[in-house]
């Protein structure tokens, strides 16, 4: 299994993927700003924060078959990593695979040098994922520090030899983040448009 940074070369890829992975839910603002934040910024006029985010690829010998991310707020929380957009394709979906690439998530952040991972998810439409999560060790936390369209769950994982903090509802602004992930579908098409 290897990971492929997303960069200009390959985003359409990225962006096509992740649309696959969650139909509901639309990347593409993700993946952009993740190439270069600034020129998102300048390009688009929407404001992207700073989030060190890296998106990646994941393939099974040749085959493509899902993507993850990793981000960081470094300022407010630089021991902390949160995976972003972490998924297996369908077709290759009840095949071991999604453990391998979380399992290999974590490794890269722990490499990387950060202390805990984190995800955050909406418990109702996730049932597999969380499985998952909890038997490779995330603890999960009700969010509720702001509403929100979904019923939103934060997972936490130590990756020292120290227990596992919890995230204990601090502030994450997902509101903001639901508002790009749904962003009007003729706005995203054109911000992509800028990019080719």
């Amino acid at each position: 299994m290897r990971f492929q940074i997303v960069d200009f070369n390959n985003y359409k890829t990225a962006i096509q993927v992740q649309n696959e992975i969650f139909p509901t839910e639309d990347g593409t603002i993700n993946i952009l700003a993740s190439l270069d934040r600034e020129l998102f910024i300048k390009t688009t006029e929407v404001f992207y924060p700073d989030d060190n985010v890296k998106y990646y690829l994941v393939y099974n010998d040749n085959d493509l078959i899902g993507i993850t991310g990793l981000y960081c707020n470094k300022e407010l929380y630089p021991n902390d990593v949160w995976i972003a957009w972490y998924g297996v394709l369908p077709k290759y979906r009840g095949k071991g695979f999604g453990e391998q690439i979380l399992i290999k998530t974590m490794e890269l952040g722990k490499k990387q040098g950060y202390e805990t991972m984190r995800l955050y998810t909406d418990a109702n439409e996730s049932a597999n994922a969380i499985n998952l999560y909890k038997k490779v060790g995330f603890i999960g936390e009700k969010y509720d520090a702001e509403e929100l369209i979904y019923d939103c769950y934060i997972y936490s994982k130590s990756l020292t030899e120290s227990p596992t903090e919890l995230w204990n509802n601090k502030m994450l602004e997902l509101a903001f983040q639901t508002e790009l992930d749904h962003m009007d579908e003729s706005r995203v098409k054109d911000i992509l448009n800028k990019y080719e």
